[in-house]
């Protein structure tokens, strides 16, 4: 029986309560967890202990989440890494549609919905069904 190693996701969330509540759940998900709380922070974990996803606010100090998001997809090391944006931004706002243009994976809405993250984490692992639930 060949046993999968836990998946490693980088939350990348400033708000601690918000990222206290992501972190928790992922956890009890069988996930380990690295946690960034500004753009330079989340930079420096996707290119030093190679998530195999990253979860990104994108209202974060210092540089926003889509340029963080550019940059990780622009590193060669990191681009295949999927990228989940999580933000309570209006999906018509300029800074969602630059990180999907940016090379951002999938876009959901806080307050999170725990049980459409967790399906979309899944499918991105290749792990879970092919769909999300909104």
């Amino acid at each position: 029986m060949r046993i999968m190693a836990r998946a490693k996701i980088l939350v990348v969330e400033d708000n601690p309560d918000n990222r206290e509540l992501i972190v928790m759940f992922l956890r009890r998900q069988n996930y380990e967890i690295i946690e960034a709380t500004t753009a330079a922070e989340a930079l420096h974990e996707a290119s030093t202990r190679y998530p195999d996803i990253i979860l990104m606010d994108l209202g974060l100090p210092g540089m926003n989440g889509d340029e963080v998001t550019a940059r990780i997809k622009a590193d060669p090391s990191t681009a295949h890494v999927p990228i989940v944006v999580n933000t309570a931004f209006d999906p018509s706002a300029s800074i969602v549609t630059r990180a999907v243009a940016a090379g951002a994976d999938e876009v959901i809405y806080k307050p999170t919905n725990f049980k459409n993250l967790l399906l979309v984490t899944q499918r991105l692992l290749g792990r879970g069904p092919s769909f999300a639930v909104a």
